[in-house]
Formats: C-alpha cells, structure tokens, sequence
C-alpha cells in the first residue's frame, strides 16, 4: 500500500460501489453504516500491527463507498421519484433551470430546447405540492432561457421510458422527470434566482462562445467545433457522427484527455510565449482548467482528466515527481464521491480504461520497440502507434458491448486525424482571441473551416474501408 496508496484506495473504493449495487434491499442504510464504524474503529485497535490495520482501512473504504452508493439512492419523502407514475401528467410546474441549453433542435418547423430543471412544485387538483428533484425540460420555442431562470411552466410531466436503459441512464445522472412544454405556457417568475454567480459567469462565457461559432462559422464545421471544444454535439449531423463512430475517432467529439492534454499545452505554451514566469504559468493553466469544467458542464471524462492534469502540474509546481497511477486513483475517488452512480456510466469506464490501458502497456511496448527509436521522428511515430493501439485494445470489448461495433481501423484513423485535432485547436483558440478582428476574424474562419473539413474527410474516408469496422447483432 505504500507504493501506490491512491490508486489501492480507488480499487478499494470501486469494489464498494460494486458490492451495494449487488446487495438485497433488505440490507439498508443503518447496516453499512455501523459496518464502516466497526472498520474504522478496528482499524485504530489493531494500529501496532499495520498488515492487519491497513486491511482494515481499506475494508472500511470499500464500506464507506458502499454506504455512499446506497445513499445516493435515498430520496425525500417529497422527491419527484415517489410522485409520478408511468403516464403523462398534464399540470402547471414550478422550478429553476439549472444549466445553459442542452440540446437544441428543429421539431415541425420549430426549435425543441432542453435545460435542466430543478423542480420546487406541481400543481394537482388546484393545490401546489412542494416537490424536488432535477427533471429535463424541453420547450417548443426561438426564446433563450438561462441558468438561474426561474419558471411557471404548463405542459406534461412524466417519468423517462424504461426502454434501453434510457431511464436508468438518466437516473444516473439524478434526471428523474421529463417536462414537456410550448413558449406559450411559460411564465418567466425570476431572473438569477439562487444561481452560483461562478457557474452563471462560466455559462454566460460558454454561450456567447457558441453564439459567435454559430454567427461566423458554416452549419456543419461549427458544430462540429462546438462539439470539441464544448462537449455540444447535439447539432452535428448524423451522417458526420456515423462517419466517425465507424472509423473509431467517436472520441474526438466527447472532450477527453486527449483534449485536456492538449488544451493544457496550448495554454501553457501561450504563457510561456508571454514571459509569464514558470510558477505563475502553471498555476493559470490549473486555473484555466478548473474553469474548463464547469464550462463543459462537468462531464466525468473531463473532471477526470482536469484532475489528473492538476495533480500532475502540482507536481511540477513543487518540484516533485507524480505517479500517474496514483494521480488516476485521486481523479476516479473524487468523481465518485460526488455521484457513486457515475461508475456505471460509459462514459466515465470508457474514458479510465483508455487511460489505464496506455499507462500499462505503452511504456512496454515503448521497451520492446527501443532499437527503432534512436531518432525523435521515429520515437514520436512509434509512440503515436502504440497508443493508438492499447487505447483501442483497452476499450474494444466495453465498446463492443455497449454498441455492438468494433472499429480495428481505429488504430490507423487516428494516427491521421489526432494531428490535424491539435492543428484545429489551435486554430479555434485563436479565433476565440482574435475572431473580433475584420482581417484575423476572416482569416481564422477559413483557417478553421479547412481543417474542420479534412477531418471530415479524413474520417469519411476510414469510416468507408471494408473491413475497417464490424457491426454485431
């Protein structure tokens, strides 16, 4: 344990969650918690003889997931959960939007808009009930609401359909209500009512980002870099997501660590380019990146990787070697303890196998291949294909699972595309900086645009390959 005590206490952690997934529903609450006391305290006992303390500790960290888990499933007797049945309810609902717009599509000639909702009551039978919990509402309007809104709605509310997990997909995400309504039966009661003036800044940000790709940039290419740079996917075609989803670069379009990585790098370079000393650059590139989160609405896969980038420029910053283990272990505990339920979510096992993957097998496969290294191309090459590869072997069979497709093309695609991504970041970094200037304004979206459109091609083109990628039931 005293190698890699981070990452042990994260399988430790996992392995609790796991368990009380597992657990009959008549071992409640009460029990766990008097369980993990019992470790705790035993672990303090038994402290002269460490084997026997630390096991311990880590059953008592394995209990307290499990006591965490169960938790997150307990609700308020006036949760929305225990309220609504399977059919539609059409009522008058009172509540807060939580988050900038979702998704917004065309539906019969007019824009479906989704928020998230924190609901405060429903009416019934002329009387208001004081309920809670998050719903996702959608409204039939042009009209642009905003974190901190405060809404009389009328329209009907119901629980999510339970067919192909999408119920317990968004339960997951604590969604238990699905609000659907036209701008003719909303009733604007408050503006900024209870919001958090650090997300409603960050929100604020994010959408006049989005507005400026959507004025300057064409359909396609900038929801395209709404998607990269915003995790906002849901106005990019679907013939554009199919081609990427068949060459295995699907990656590209839910911000990661690649994007991280390679944010965090811009940002550093651009301080260093601007004479900012070596401490102060890395303390704006962690302060840059925390920023990053809220601003791509909290996504698992980018809290994990701004958590490990995090701890790895603190490391820097004092001047101490970080294991990379260790700083995954932080990255996986901190995301659970904020919502164990998170574990069962692709897109959090997605994103730390790929990880784990390249952590475990490129610095061996990087030995086997030490005698084709001796010059900086050929390491640079040899190190791209070697991730290439392991991220796709670590993730191939939960792929396969979850999506019925395997995608062997994978490992060449990205080899093509990953390069013409960073040259594209770079690009929409500078159009962010410079975008309001007549010439570099100009200049940038053409410069965007072609990228944007390569990688396109590209990913048409290896997404096309017979035998590039097999579907399965």
């Amino acid at each position: 344990m005293n190698k890699r005590p981070l990452a042990i206490i994260a399988i430790f952690f996992i392995l609790g969650i796991i368990l009380a997934r597992s657990l009959p529903d008549s071992i409640r609450f009460p029990r766990i918690f008097i369980s993990t006391l019992i470790f705790i305290l035993t672990s303090f006992i038994f402290s002269k003889y460490h084997k026997i303390s630390n096991i311990l500790l880590l059953l008592s960290i394995t209990s307290f997931a499990s006591l965490l888990y169960i938790n997150s499933h307990i609700y308020s007797n006036n949760h929305i959960s225990h309220f609504l049945a399977e059919e539609k309810l059409k009522t008058s609902i009172a509540g807060v939007i939580k988050s900038p717009v979702l998704t917004r599509k065309p539906y019969y000639g007019k824009i479906n808009s989704t928020y998230l909702f924190e609901i405060e009551g429903v009416k019934v039978n002329e009387e208001w009930l004081g309920l809670e919990g998050l719903a996702q509402i959608r409204l039939q309007t042009e009209k642009d609401y905003a974190y901190g809104d405060r809404l009389l709605v009328k329209g009907t509310v119901r629980r999510p359909r339970n067919d192909n997990y999408y119920r317990e997909y968004l339960e997951r995400q604590n969604i238990f209500a699905l609000i659907n309504t036209k701008e003719n039966y909303v009733t604007l009661l408050e503006q900024g009512y209870k919001s958090n003036p650090v997300l409603k800044y960050t929100y604020l940000i994010r959408e006049r980002l989005k507005a400026r790709i959507i004025e300057k940039m064409p359909l396609e290419k900038g929801a395209f870099l709404r998607a990269i740079l915003m995790g906002d996917r849901s106005e990019l075609p679907k013939h554009i997501q199919t081609s990427f989803k068949n060459s295995g670069t699907m990656h590209i379009l839910a911000i990661s660590g690649l994007h991280i990585g390679l944010i965090a790098l811009l940002v550093m370079y651009l301080l260093r380019f601007l004479r900012m000393p070596r401490g102060l650059y890395y303390i704006f590139t962690i302060l840059f990146l925390i920023f990053f989160i809220p601003f791509t609405l909290s996504r698992p896969s980018v809290m994990r990787a701004v958590l490990m980038a995090c701890v790895f420029l603190v490391g820097r910053l004092l001047g101490r070697g970080v294991d990379v283990y260790n700083s995954l272990g932080i990255a996986a505990v901190f995301i659970l303890i904020k919502n164990p339920k998170d574990l069962f979510n692709v897109g959090f096992q997605l994103s730390f196998l790929a990880v784990l993957s390249i952590l475990f097998f490129v610095p061996k496969f990087m030995k086997l291949l030490e005698r084709y290294t001796d010059h900086y191309i050929k390491k640079y090459f040899c190190m791209s294909l070697t991730v290439s590869i392991t991220a796709w072997l670590g993730t191939a069979l939960l792929i396969l699972y979850y999506f019925r497709i395997t995608t062997p093309i994978a490992i060449i695609s990205n080899l093509f595309i990953i390069p013409v991504l960073f040259i594209l970041l770079i690009g929409s970094f500078a159009f962010f900086l410079l975008g309001w200037l007549p010439f570099a304004g100009s200049f940038l979206i053409g410069f965007n645009s072609l990228f944007a459109g390569i990688i396109f091609e590209l990913a048409d083109f290896f997404g096309s390959l017979r035998f590039g990628h097999f579907y399965l039931g």
